[in-house]
């Protein structure tokens, strides 16, 4: 056959089954969409992060130590190994006098280059005086609005923090040390929360010493933020910093104080090297840009396979028809290559044509899509939109699996047939009896219509079997899509609700005098919204283990065993039954034991910051679902650590129900020297609420795909399932059957298969939930696997109602059937 014929032949094929045609188009196009847009959508959330830092020039490192920085502390970072950039300022906490606002003000150089503002209205301060704020507070202020810093009844402190108390507001702006919206980290003052940040110019601030100096580094300018090569470069030189600065601050000091008080009466002050993570939400967005890379390596699978699948149906319909032309070309002395190129280019055009339009949705709407569901989360720039060729190759070679080589299977089982045998249409399946007819009771009370249905559901197997796969595959994802909403919506409430029961977190100043402590004791004592308190060492240590990733592990020592249970439930996940500290052995969260594969009876080896190795025993696992936490006894503690625990926090209990109470309580335990910082377990909740309800965003992506996968596969299977029997239900209408009686004679079975697909699918559907929640989660968080009970009836519901939609499509297709063109005899 020569080319222009066969293009010809396939052309004019595409137009007569342009429905077949285009379904298999929409099922590749659905497929490469949703695998290339939610597996670019991760790259691309990271992308834009990274120019945003990049931008703004974000530092690597932030140093603060007890007593401030000099300028000899400053000689001494800028002969770190690698240091490019040692850039020192102000830092302050103050209160707004008109707002009861709690403001962290920066100071700003227009000669310093690391972390610059982007500015979202106005301009930057340029003369004494003049503030610009974070833009979440473009509402609450105005342009040219006047604040007051005030300090809680302190102002005399702020007259030796700030030559200008009063300040003109001149702009709004967003910084990338803060590209959550809604945190700003923790403040000394008020009720322990920083509401926003701020800026002044640093001429403004009178402090004698720099309350912090940001870093950044030669080696790190050409790596990409959240790159494994960045972090590990990020922890060798945050080890360089604190080396510069320790045996260099002991200098320093001893000279300092030389002459004014015994050398062993002072302590040695202590440093803070951070990095990024430690700013709100850069972890975060991480974590949500990977849980979006986790489920778009397991969600794709599925589409693809029953795209493979219905394609293979749909081809294979397409071949079996086309048997009077094969058999004709054959005898003509066609060979086998010519006659299989028209389904090879036939499936070959669908798949790419599916493909090119599944990547332009891929790559441009679902990244869209996805990244402004979390925007309301983040304060980062519109996302930057990359065409990832890998991505493109795997899809396109994937859609060509499922259609190509469907096609050439089918075609070949075909061609094995002789001449004379193709030229006459294929044989109809010799009739048989069915299991269901040996159980005469049953048999004998069913309809005519009745027994034909369940003959033709097992007299044609493959179409049974095709349709029962196709329904489950797709209620399977949808059920996923909906148990991953539950799972993700449930964690907040257990974790912060029913395990972590207290409800305000004090974290102390170990170095406090007796007389700060005894103060706040009494305080605490008299306090009549407090219901019980509980005081707890807690310690960050790292989990390691050969072949694992190493994991930050809160050690957490209650002073009272017996008193734990008020404010953390230590329980098992599945069985409920409480477990209770010994001096024997720790307990350890869940998560952490299934990442290092700990057992009771087992060791858990961390290291502390001096790198010196412990081993822990295991006496049992407790149900936890964020973070990672070992629990132990002050016996056991001592045991293992040689030290006795160091109480450096407080649970609290109250009566506090809402926020406001919640500031005012937060006020007055921030006015004790002896708290460094409160954090409220309702707030905890609050945003982590926010981040999943980011995920549900994601979920719903998977919902909506899913669905329309279902309704293109319903519409094929059934589009095929009439094609086949075009004939017979010619035969029945001849007989006198009604559009409707034909219409009900083909969804009788439909239903019948659909409902069986549902039930199937609804298993199916809880081991994919299974993987996927496995596949999605983080090493620091265990996802609940749970799916309540409405999920199960949404995602049925909306089965029957795509099969609902489509019987109605067919029932035109039917009421069309012409009888006398459908009964006629290829003889």
């Amino acid at each position: 056959m020569n080319k222009r014929a066969l293009w010809s032949d396939i052309f004019r094929e595409i137009w007569r089954t342009k429905a077949r045609f285009i379904s298999i188009f929409a099922i590749i196009m659905l497929g490469v969409s949703f695998f290339a847009g939610v597996k670019a959508t991760g790259p691309d959330m990271l992308d834009t992060a990274e120019t945003f830092y990049r931008k703004l020039r974000l530092m690597d490192l932030k140093v603060q130590t007890t007593y401030g920085l000099t300028e000899d502390n400053i000689k001494l970072l800028s002969n770190v190994p690698r240091v490019d950039v040692v850039q020192p300022g102000y830092s302050a906490d103050v209160f707004t006098g008109d707002k009861a606002l709690i403001l962290k003000v920066y100071s700003y150089d227009t000669e310093k280059p690391l972390n610059q503002y982007r500015i979202i209205k106005g301009h930057l301060p340029k003369h004494s005086g003049e503030i610009v704020l974070d833009d979440r507070l473009d509402g609450e202020y105005g342009l040219g609005d006047k604040i007051t810093f005030t300090g809680n009844g302190k102002d005399a402190e702020l007259s030796n923090r700030f030559g200008v108390l009063d300040y003109t507001v001149v702009g709004f702006v967003r910084s990338p040390q803060f590209i959550e919206k809604k945190s700003r980290g923790t403040s000394g003052i008020g009720k322990g929360q920083v509401d926003a940040f701020a800026a002044i110019l640093a001429t403004d601030f009178k402090l004698p010493v720099y309350t912090e100096v940001y870093l950044s580094f030669t080696d790190t300018s050409a790596l990409k933020a959240y790159t494994p090569e960045y972090e590990a470069l990020m922890k060798q030189h945050t080890k360089d910093v604190e080396q510069a600065l320790s045996a260099g601050l002991a200098s320093a000091k001893k000279d300092l104080v030389e002459g004014e008080r015994k050398l062993a009466e002072l302590a040695l002050p202590k440093i803070y090297v951070t990095d990024r993570n430690d700013n709100p939400g850069y972890a975060e967005y991480k974590d949500n840009a990977d849980r979006l890379s986790a489920i778009a390596s397991a969600f794709p699978v599925f589409f693809f396979l029953i795209a493979a699948l219905v394609s293979l149906t749909t081809i294979t319909r397409m071949v079996e028809e086309q048997r009077l032309q094969i058999g004709t070309l054959k005898a003509l002395g066609y060979g086998n290559r010519d006659i299989i190129a028209k389904f090879l280019v036939y499936g070959t055009l669908a798949s790419l044509a599916g493909s090119v339009v599944g990547l332009a949705l891929g790559f441009t709407l679902f990244p869209t899509f996805i990244y402004n569901a979390y925007s309301s989360l983040y304060n980062l720039p519109d996302i930057i939109k990359r065409f990832y060729p890998a991505y493109s190759i795997i899809s396109i070679l994937v859609a060509l699996i499922c259609t190509t080589l469907t096609a050439w299977i089918a075609s070949r089982v075909v061609l094995r047939g002789n001449a004379s045998i193709l030229m006459r249409p294929k044989a109809p399946k010799n009739g048989q009896r069915i299991v269901l007819e040996r159980f005469s009771f049953v048999w004998k009370r069913l309809s005519f219509v009745q027994k034909v249905t369940a003959r033709n559901l097992f007299r044609y197997k493959q179409r049974m079997f095709m349709t029962v796969f196709g329904v489950a595959g797709c209620t399977a994802l949808i059920l996923t899509g909906f148990g991953l909403k539950d799972s993700l919506g449930s964690i907040s409430g257990r974790q912060f609700g029913a395990i972590m029961k207290y409800d305000v977190l004090v974290a102390l100043h170990a170095d406090a005098s007796p007389d700060v402590v005894d103060a706040y004791k009494k305080w605490i004592t008299d306090e009549s919204a407090i219901t019980g308190t509980l005081e707890v060492a807690q310690e960050t240590m790292t989990a390691r283990a050969k072949g694992i990733n190493d994991q930050d592990v809160n050690l957490f020592i209650p002073v009272s065993v017996d008193s734990l249970a008020q404010f953390v439930e230590l329980r098992d996940r599945l069985s409920g039954e409480r477990r209770k500290l010994t001096d024997k052995g720790a307990i350890v969260s869940e998560k952490l034991a299934k990442l290092y594969g700990l057992e009771p009876g087992g060791y858990l080896t961390v290291v502390n910051k001096e790198n010196e190795t412990f081993k822990i025993q295991i006496a049992g696992i407790t149900e936890n679902y964020v973070m990672h936490y070992v629990y132990m006894t002050p016996a056991y503690y001592s045991s293992v650590f040689g030290k006795e625990p160091v109480f450096n926090t407080e649970l609290l209990n109250n009566t506090v129900q809402d926020k406001a109470s919640e500031d005012t309580f937060g006020e007055k335990l921030t006015d004790s020297e002896h708290v460094a910082a409160v954090s409220f377990s309702s707030s905890l909740g609050t945003a982590f609420d926010d981040i999943m309800k980011s995920m549900n965003v994601v979920t719903w992506v998977l919902i909506v795909s899913a669905a329309a996968l279902a309704f293109v596969v319903l519409y094929n299977l059934s589009n095929i399932n009439v094609s086949e029997r075009i004939r017979e239900l010619a035969t029945i209408k001849v007989l006198g059957f009604y559009d409707k009686e034909i219409t009900m004679y083909i969804y009788r079975e439909n239903i019948l298969l659909s409902v069986i697909g549902i039930v199937a699918g609804s298993g199916l559907g809880i081991l994919l939930h299974s993987f996927v929640l496995k596949t999605a989660e983080l090493d620091a968080t265990l996802f609940v696997p749970i799916i309540k009970w409405p999920s199960y009836i949404y995602a049925a519901l909306l089965t029957l109602l795509f099969s609902g939609m489509i019987m109605a499509f067919m029932h035109v297709k039917l009421k069309r059937i012409h009888m006398i063109e459908a009964l006629k005899s290829v003889e």
